[in-house]
């Protein structure tokens, strides 16, 4: 599976700064499964020397992807992932418009519908939260919170909060 996402990308950004180097730069390995990131790529240089070397597209040295188990229960986010990472180790470092969009392209996410682990990673976040429930200071209305992100508009009063 990696492979494929691995020509994948590397066909789309054949001009990246690691492009040529990846195959032969990189490693896959596991984060430990109460880490709270899904995937992180990591480079063996420091990061001025990372953005030396993708300046004078240079060899970057060895790139490990570390990936979280939990990605084994959802072949799709694990996908999704893996090419966002890739991204990063073909030498697009930033997240931006860009990113995005190619990680779309090459393997977009599943919805937090079509998610179980998703919809579970959610409950975990928001479990977490202080914030419990919404109040609007125009209606009084209280409401329940279930999205992580703060929310715009009262779904009573449609006022924005």
């Amino acid at each position: 599976m990696h492979g494929e996402l691995i020509d994948q990308v590397v066909s789309k950004l054949p001009d990246a700064p690691f492009s040529r180097f990846l195959k032969d730069s990189l490693n896959f390995a596991w984060l430990k499964k109460d880490d709270d990131r899904l995937g992180v790529t990591r480079f063996e240089e420091g990061h001025n020397e990372i953005i030396r070397r993708r300046r004078l597209r240079l060899a970057p040295g060895e790139i490990t992807i570390l990936l979280n188990p939990v990605l084994q229960e959802d072949e799709q986010l694990m996908k999704h992932t893996i090419a966002h990472e890739l991204l990063h180790a073909i030498g697009l470092i930033e997240h931006n418009e860009e990113h995005d969009r190619l990680v779309k392209e090459i393997a977009p996410a599943p919805s937090l519908q079509e998610s179980d682990l998703l919809q579970r990673l959610q409950q975990e976040s928001l479990e977490r939260l202080a914030r419990k429930e919404w109040h609007c200071k125009h209606c009084e209305h209280r409401w329940q919170r279930r999205t992580v992100t703060r929310v715009s508009r009262c779904p009573n009063c449609a006022r924005s909060q």
